[in-house]
C-alpha cells in the first residue's frame, strides 16, 4: 500500500473515525485541515521533537519514556485571524499517537508473532489538550506523551492525529473526524549497551510542568515530577 493511502487511514485502527477532507504539510513541521461548515483551520505543529529512547523489551515492568517527551500544539484559526484558544471546547479533542517507520511509509505499532500480536509502542496513545503557557508567556493548547515507550530498537518516527469528538451523545450516526495529522522527526531507539543516556529537561517542558502538567523533570540525570498547583 502507498504511503498516501495509508496516511488516510484513521488512526490505530479507532472504530467511528472519519478522515478529515483536505490536509498539507506546513513550513514549521505541522499539518493544516480546513473545516468548511466552521470554516476554521487547525495546526499540529510539534514543538517538541522526539530525540531518543532505551527499548523496553518485552517485560511490563521496565518502561523506559521517550526522551523529550513530545509535545504537540495545536494552532486554531479563522478568516478574521487567531481564535482565541480559551474559547474552543477543548473537551472534544484529543491526540492519537502511532509509531512509524522512519520514512513514515509503514506503521510499526504491532509486532506479529503468531499466535498473538504484541504492541510496540506502549504508554498513554492518546492526549487532552491542557490551556499552558510557554517560557516566553505566550497561551496556547498543547498535547504531551509523557510516558511513551518503545520495545524494538531502530529507527522511527511517531504520528500525531487530532481528532475532534462528536459534540452530542445523542446522534447515533455522530462520528469523529480526523481534523489533521503530522509526524514528529525520526528519531532513534537504543538497545540498553548503546544508549546515551537521558538528557536534561527543555525549558519547555519545565515551564508546564510548573503549572501542573505531569511531565518528569531531570536535572542532572536525575528524574522527579513537579507537583505544583495548574497555572
Amino acid at each position: 500500500m502507498a504511503a498516501s493511502q495509508q496516511q488516510q487511514q484513521t488512526a490505530g485502527g479507532l472504530s467511528g473515525v472519519e478522515s478529515f477532507p483536505t490536509q498539507q504539510q506546513s513550513s514549521l513541521c505541522g499539518a493544516i485541515g480546513y473545516d468548511e461548515r466552521e470554516r476554521r483551520t487547525y495546526e499540529l505543529v510539534v514543538c517538541q521533537q522526539p530525540l531518543h529512547a532505551r527499548m523496553c523489551g518485552f517485560g511490563e515492568k521496565d518502561r523506559r519514556p521517550i526522551d523529550p517527551p513530545p509535545i504537540v500544539k495545536l494552532i486554531v484559526q479563522q478568516e478574521q485571524g487567531p481564535v482565541d484558544v480559551q474559547t474552543l471546547q477543548t473537551p472534544f479533542f484529543v491526540l492519537h499517537v502511532t509509531l512509524w517507520s522512519a520514512d513514515r511509509v509503514e506503521e510499526r505499532n504491532i509486532i506479529s508473532n503468531p499466535p498473538k500480536c504484541t504492541r510496540v509502542l506502549m504508554g498513554s496513545l492518546v492526549s487532552s489538550p491542557s490551556l499552558l503557557k510557554d517560557p516566553s508567556g505566550e497561551q496556547g493548547l498543547y498535547f504531551a506523551f509523557p510516558d511513551l515507550s518503545i520495545r524494538t530498537e531502530g529507527r522511527y518516527t511517531l504520528r500525531f492525529s487530532l481528532m475532534k469528538l462528536a459534540s452530542s451523545d445523542f446522534q447515533t450516526d455522530a462520528k469523529s473526524r480526523i481534523i489533521a495529522q503530522v509526524f514528529s522527526d525520526p528519531f532513534t531507539v537504543y538497545s540498553a549497551k548503546k544508549f546515551p543516556g537521558m538528557t536534561e529537561s527543555t525549558e519547555l517542558s519545565k515551564a508546564f510542568a510548573k503549572q501542573g502538567l505531569k511531565i518528569p523533570i531531570r536535572n542532572d540525570g536525575k528524574s522527579s515530577y513537579l507537583s505544583q498547583q495548574p497555572f
